[in-house]
């Protein structure tokens, strides 16, 4: 049965989806110099971007194994949520919006489905924090 809880969850693999298309498409166009506005975005896309994507695909990767063997996911869930937000935030305020490539259709997809993201990741952590206190 298909309820909102499954739609965001669609929602959560199909924007880590399309981030890793984008992050590989962006490395065979030269990295992050080809889509950042001054040097210092650039520093600091190499310094934050790939440690915080390697740390939320592996929250994520955890998740998953956490779902499939049906145990509590709520943390995880709130963990991902959190560090989401504090990238969106540091994406729009320090690295002079990374994520937009005019030319690229991965970078727009990123671009329409990051607060659809967003909300879900969220509605998901509140979910399941209300479902797992409810069975114990």
């Amino acid at each position: 049965m298909l309820n909102a809880y499954n739609v965001c969850e669609f929602i959560l693999y199909f924007f880590a989806a399309a981030v890793l298309i984008h992050t590989l498409s962006v490395l065979q166009m030269g990295g992050a110099e080809v889509v950042t506005a001054s040097p210092d975005a650039y520093q600091m896309a190499q310094d934050l971007v790939h440690y915080r994507a390697a740390f939320t695909g592996g929250l994520i990767v955890l998740y998953l194994y956490l779902r499939i063997s049906l145990r509590p996911v709520a943390k995880v869930l709130a963990i991902v949520a959190v560090i989401s937000w504090i990238a969106f935030i540091e994406d729009y305020l320090a690295l002079d919006n990374i994520f937009y490539v005019a030319d690229s259709i991965t970078g727009l997809t990123i671009q329409t489905l990051r607060p659809l993201y967003l909300v879900s990741i969220v509605y998901m952590s509140v979910e399941a924090f209300r479902r797992e206190s409810r069975h114990g």
